[in-house]
């Protein structure tokens, strides 16, 4: 197969997991689990009360060394939930790529906060959060990880800038 034969296929594919992400994302027992999960995060923080003191650390992935991993059905939900006229476009991602943080951090502030992944509602600079943040993250992985499963939902896990550009508007 050619090269740009593979390319179309990849594209198609691409095409196929986004939309598949995007309608389960739009599905409001989807949707509601997906919030459930993101409750639970914020009882969790709560429970742990780390320091947030603001540093944009958590945005500027790689000046601090860190990555941002998130599921696609995360992302659509995010994008799904954009408010009218927010749209993210290929240039967003590729600005934000070569700059080393998010495509929604504007004037050092998340502009999509409350429709944030579940890397960003559990990821603190604080010192004091490193092990119990691991073990969050890990226990929601594993949580949409089987609500992908039970829905038949095609399941990625890949760096959150790398699956917005599948979403994003050429």
């Amino acid at each position: 197969m050619s090269d740009r034969h593979e390319r179309a296929r990849r594209d198609d594919d691409t095409g196929a997991l986004v939309d598949a992400w995007l309608r389960a994302a739009r599905t409001p027992d989807i949707a509601a689990q997906i919030e459930a999960i993101y409750q639970m995060i914020a009882d969790q923080v709560a429970v742990h009360r780390p320091v947030c003191v603001g540093s944009g650390r958590c945005c500027h992935f790689r000046d601090y060394g860190h990555l941002l991993y998130t599921t696609g059905l995360e992302a659509a939900h995010t994008l799904a939930r954009l408010a009218q006229g927010q749209e993210l476009s290929s240039d967003d991602v590729e600005r934000a790529i070569e700059r080393g943080d998010c495509p929604f951090l504007i004037h050092e502030q998340c502009s999509v906060h409350t429709l944030k992944p579940s890397g960003c509602r559990i990821y603190f600079c604080d010192q004091e959060a490193d092990g119990w943040q691991q073990d969050l993250s890990e226990r929601v992985v594993d949580q949409f990880r089987r609500l992908h499963e039970r829905r038949g939902i095609p399941y990625r896990y890949a760096e959150w800038r790398s699956l917005l550009a599948w979403f994003a508007a050429p």
